[in-house]
């Protein structure tokens, strides 16, 4: 289940938000959220193999906003009103995040008060089992070493890198593990660069000052209809909860993502 929240500014006439703007999205989030669904998920999520799922993701702003570059401290400026999509399979979490975002009504977001002005739920698209899709946040997987000293280091996939694809599908296999409780016999999920470049393509994300290295642009997108609908809602890849995996379906004409 997906929905649009557009969030329009209380005092002055524009959103000023920092260039990796992730952190603060996520945490309007998790503010709106009812505390009871906010401490679960915040404490454990949906357990799977001792690994916690958030199941949720979001978007990148949807309008586009004015970049003011001050050193380190970039900022983007938009107009009076942002917005985003959110979207959950589990749809007691969109439910909630769209009743509390009704009573609560203003919110803080980075020091700025803000209220919601509109609430769209969308129509889910007819999901075949070969798509066209584009990222509206970046995509990312990655593998975790261990250096010769012990210290941990991430690899971050690229999508043209075998691994990408299959870290991909594997995921996806978790998610509906979590949701369903059961093997997902005999599906598959494949993803390919469509319409791709490792240079305008590439994006590093800093979430709570830590870089994340995802994918925007293009992709095809194939395999079981079951598994397609589950990252639609869930995000594919990882870091879906801090606002990566999202997409939508790509027509031919658009501007590319």
């Amino acid at each position: 289940m997906r929905i649009r929240v557009t969030y329009e500014i209380l005092e002055g006439n524009r959103v000023v938000l920092p260039a990796h703007y992730n952190y603060h999205i996520h945490g309007l989030i998790y503010r709106t959220f009812s505390n009871e669904l906010a401490s679960k998920l915040h404490t454990k999520g949906f357990i799977l193999d001792k690994r916690p799922f958030k199941l949720f993701t979001f978007s990148r702003i949807l309008e586009k906003g004015n970049l003011i570059k001050n050193g380190k401290d970039a900022k983007l400026v938009f107009g009076r009103k942002i917005s985003f999509f959110f979207s959950s399979p589990v749809e007691n979490i969109v439910a909630d995040l769209g009743e509390m975002s009704f009573k609560r009504r203003e919110f803080s977001l980075y020091g700025q008060r803000i209220y919601l002005s509109q609430l769209e739920v969308i129509t889910p698209p007819r999901l075949e089992d070969r798509l066209l899709i584009k990222a509206l946040s970046p995509i990312t997987v990655y593998s975790t070493f261990k250096k010769a000293d012990n210290e941990k280091v991430l690899y971050y996939y690229k999508p043209y890198e075998e691994s990408f694809q299959k870290l991909i599908e594997e995921n996806a296999k978790k998610k509906y593990r979590v949701l369903y409780g059961k093997e997902p016999e005999g599906l598959r999920l494949s993803i390919k660069p469509y319409k791709f470049s490792v240079e305008k393509n590439r994006c590093i994300v800093f979430f709570k000052n830590t870089p994340i290295e995802g994918w925007t642009g293009i992709y095809e997108l194939s395999g079981s209809p079951e598994l397609i609908a589950i990252t639609y809602n869930a995000g594919l890849g990882s870091k879906n909860s801090e606002g990566f995996g999202m997409w939508d379906i790509w027509r031919g004409g658009e501007k590319d993502a």
